[in-house]
């Protein structure tokens, strides 16, 4: 593998009711070649809320698509990244907010950012990225490990 330049994807993302929110942040461009290792990633409410209210955000990102009601799953080799955050009303009951990236999985073609058991609200992402060349046997292992469980 060889490493190049930094990217950065950012945007915003809408959680309506239900709680589910989804968005494909990179389409495969058939380049397999060429991958993306994902650095950090965050999100975060875009309206600041007004008092003290209950709030919770589940964000997931993965190589494919990931079904409504879906835990965050360490075991599926879909979902490579997880962020959450919740807070109560009650005074105490807070949990800061928490990413966790796994930094052996490359993106080569779908990217998918997906909002679930989350308060409904317009929510920010930052995506850092490093772009990567890959061989054409790393790009087959990618491929495969994308689409495997383990």
């Amino acid at each position: 593998m060889k490493y190049g330049r930094t990217r950065t994807l950012r945007g915003q993302i809408e959680v309506t009711a239900g709680g589910v929110a989804r968005a494909n942040l990179i389409v495969s461009d058939g380049l397999v070649n060429l991958g993306l290792r994902i650095k950090s990633f965050t999100v975060w409410e875009a309206n600041t809320p007004s008092g003290f209210s209950s709030r919770q955000l589940t964000a997931i990102l993965s190589l494919d698509t990931i079904a409504s009601g879906t835990d965050m799953n360490a075991g599926d080799n879909r979902q490579f990244g997880w962020h959450m955050f919740s807070m109560s009303s009650t005074l105490g009951n807070l949990l800061q907010p928490l990413t966790i990236i796994d930094p052996d999985h490359i993106v080569n073609r779908d990217l998918f950012l997906t909002l679930d058991n989350s308060s409904t609200g317009i929510y920010n992402y930052l995506i850092e990225a490093q772009v990567v060349e890959l061989t054409d046997d790393e790009a087959i292992i990618t491929i495969i490990k994308e689409t495997s469980q383990s």
